[in-house]
């Protein structure tokens, strides 16, 4: 049986394109206009090899005029000289640098006109060009046509269950009666199928009905507009922290939540002096946001919010530009402005909150080496006026596709800042009505935005809790499918079996995995194989690939940017996780970080390739930011107290443990290609004898480490 073709599969391959583009331009463009001579092919060969990379390019990378034109032989080519000028070989006749700056300007203006007049509109009118939710930065070229045949019974489908189709009388005379402009919508395709997408921060041009034809101007968005809603809820949703339920606001909220649940059962086996076996359970919504009924959800609003006014204000939050650039040798000073970001604050109007006030009370983002300005910038809000802009925006939600204008009928806009909020608040008000059976000191049960999880030792309220939600709730738009459901016990409702966890012990949830007998915490890194046929094909679509003037100092800020990311400290809590578990997620970290560096700098040509002295920075350089991360976990505590956690989250792995690690990383990843990384390989090679432990029980456990990582990851090619 043949596999289901993905619909990134009917697109034209990147080198089909290219061969096309080409052979517009060649036959749009004369020879003559490469020059004469010997090096006439080769300028035009230079031309088409950043027109063929220009088609290859990743979402976010891009191609400066500089790139294009080096390596062209501009002496080479008649139309740019000076009229007086017929012998280009005579001694009278030499190029003076003025006149060569000239040419090289004249030369840069036509090929920016080329790509930019000629190439994109030819690539625009032939392919819809888009980027897909499983290959991440990779962009995929589809025939108009074609792209119209995959499309048009999903938009069909679209249109019954979601949108309506409006005139565009009826919908001009709508958005003129209105404060909120239109969303655009497009559609993303997917493994299975397509995805809207619904961009509701692009500002709209509108005409100055004052001021006539010439009086355009961009408007606010949908988002900025209705920003001071999420203001009021944001407010309230702190000040009622109890009626948010299972809700977590980030996913590392799952290691505070399942930390404080496993000490309170230690405390209550104690006797027993393990823990007990616990029942999983996670379902998955199915299109939570386009099902939510709109009125009830208008409802909950109107009774949720307790001011008649609310006050705003806004700071402004600086910090450093880049905590990377110090580790880098500068042979100059550099000038870097500081990271700025504006943030506004609701209060009720008879209570304004100052600045202090909101930072004493832990209303403002809790973050180091931060400097908080206050601004003159304050507004008031009348409730009723915002209430009336939410039941516009939930209501009567307009979006674009094309020439053509929709309205939403059902749910919420799901490209709105206020859609996660307003999902969680819904979500929550379900959970008292139909849940509340789950208030058990043996049951733990989280949910971020729509994915539900339920940890418990009684089998019976798992099957329970099961049983309820495949049901379905109607009253709330609730429909789960029971083949994206997963357990670890046997299960079935009405006759439905549901997918149960086999031959392992971890369980799968919002990118981590948890031990289901011991809760540990640890990283899925199987789902870097996610959108790709191999490691290397997915890591390359991840890139963003900069050629910079100094691409070594590029690449060391990606990457220590990239592990920072990685080491998120819900891995490395010691007091919940074993250590072996904690040094495996750092070996695996320092592993996906190497071959990511080597999938870049396969991406960077010629001289741009790092030398072997970069990777030994590299190395250095992440190795001493872990061992500052591991280090900063030694204060969790204070902060971890003040929430659920009773003990203190702690590091306890050691900074030769961290070298090790790094070291035998890269050199896993570098000995694949012993012949050009022969010095940084070597340099490994002392770093992992000089880290190696004195004690054999620590040395034993890192090498177990070590080999059970290159085992797992052994056979992927990166």
């Amino acid at each position: 049986m043949k596999p289901k073709l993905s619909l990134t599969d009917y697109a034209t391959p990147a080198s089909s394109v290219s061969a096309f583009c080409r052979a517009v331009l060649r036959s749009l463009i004369p020879p003559q206009f490469y020059g004469i001579g010997q090096h006439k092919l080769n300028n035009q060969h230079v031309v088409f090899k950043h027109v063929d990379r220009f088609v290859r390019m990743r979402r976010f990378e891009s191609l400066s005029i500089h790139e294009i034109c080096k390596g062209i032989k501009i002496t080479c080519i008649p139309w740019l000289e000076p009229p007086a000028v017929h012998d280009q070989n005579s001694p009278k006749n030499k190029v003076s640098l003025s006149d060569l700056q000239k040419r090289t300007e004249i030369l840069h203006e036509i090929i920016y006109y080329i790509f930019d007049s000629i190439l994109i509109p030819l690539v625009r009118a032939n392919f819809y060009v888009t980027e897909s939710q499983t290959h991440r930065n990779r962009l995929f070229y589809f025939q108009h046509d074609v792209w119209r045949h995959l499309t048009e019974q999903p938009l069909a489908d679209l249109k019954l269950s979601t949108f309506e189709e409006l005139k565009s009388d009826k919908a001009e005379r709508m958005l003129g009666r209105r404060s909120l402009p239109y969303g655009t919508l497009r559609l993303l395709p997917k493994s299975t199928g397509i995805r809207p997408i619904l961009n509701l921060r692009r500002r709209m041009l509108v005409n100055n009905k004052w001021a006539g034809s010439k009086g355009r101007f961009f408007g606010q968005s949908v988002n900025s507009t209705i920003t001071p809603i999420y203001g009021i809820l944001n407010y309230e949703k702190m000040r009622k922290q109890d009626d948010l339920g299972s809700c977590l606001f980030s996913v590392g909220d799952i290691h505070l939540r399942l930390k404080a649940f496993k000490e309170r059962l230690l405390l209550h086996y104690h006797e027993a002096g393990s823990l007990p076996v616990f029942y999983f359970v996670k379902l998955d919504i199915q299109s939570c946001f386009d099902t939510i009924p709109q009125d009830k959800l208008v409802r909950l609003i109107e009774d949720l919010v307790s001011e008649e006014a609310y006050h705003f204000t806004r700071h402004v939050e600086m910090r450093p530009p880049d905590e990377f650039g110090s580790m880098w040798p500068m042979r100059e000073a550099r000038q870097s402005k500081a990271f700025r970001k504006f943030v506004a604050r609701a209060a009720p109007a008879a209570r304004p909150q100052h600045l202090t006030e909101a930072i004493n009370n832990g209303g403002t983002t809790n973050r180091r080496n931060t400097v908080f300005v206050d601004t003159t910038g304050q507004k008031e809000y009348d409730t009723e006026d915002l209430l009336n802009l939410l039941h516009e925006h939930v209501r009567n939600n307009l979006v674009k596709l094309g020439r053509k204008y929709f309205r939403q009928r059902n749910g919420i806009p799901q490209g709105s800042v206020l859609s996660s909020i307003l999902c969680n608040l819904f979500y929550a008000e379900m959970e008292r009505e139909v849940l509340a059976f789950l208030q058990s000191d043996e049951t733990l049960l989280l949910r971020l935005v729509d994915d539900f999880l339920l940890v418990t030792s009684n089998p019976d309220l798992a099957k329970r809790f099961l049983e309820v939600m495949i049901k379905g709730q109607p009253a709330y738009g609730v429909s789960v499918n029971p083949a994206k459901s997963l357990v670890n016990f046997a299960a079935a409702v009405d006759g439905t079996h549901i997918p149960r966890l086999v031959d392992t012990s971890l369980f799968p949830y919002c990118g981590s995995l948890i031990d289901t007998r011991t809760l540990e915490i640890h990283k899925d890194h199987d789902r870097i194989l996610e959108g790709g046929d191999s490691a290397a094909e997915t890591l390359a679509n991840s890139l963003t690939v900069e050629s910079a003037r100094v691409p070594g100092r590029t690449l060391h800020r990606k990457l220590l940017t990239s592990f920072k990311l990685l080491m998120h400290p819900m891995y490395l809590d010691t007091n919940h996780n074993s250590l072996t578990v904690v040094l495996s997620t750092l070996y695996a970290n320092y592993l996906t970080t190497a071959m990511k560096m080597y999938q870049y700098m396969r991406s960077l040509r010629g001289r741009a390739h790092p030398s072997s002295e970069v990777i030994i920075r590299i190395v250095r350089d992440t190795t001493q930011l872990a061992h500052r991360l591991v280090q900063g976990k030694r204060c969790w505590g204070q902060r971890d107290a003040t929430m659920e956690s009773s003990s203190p989250s702690v590091c306890t792995v050691q900074h030769s443990q961290v070298q090790y690690l790094a070291a035998a990383a890269f050199r896993f990843v570098l000995s694949r290609k012993q012949t050009r990384y022969t010095l940084a390989l070597r340099w490994l090679e002392l770093v992992l004898k000089g880290s190696r432990p004195r004690s054999d029980a620590k040395a034993k456990r890192l090498a177990q480490v070590v080999q059970k990582g290159n085992l797992m990851y052994g056979s992927w090619r990166f």
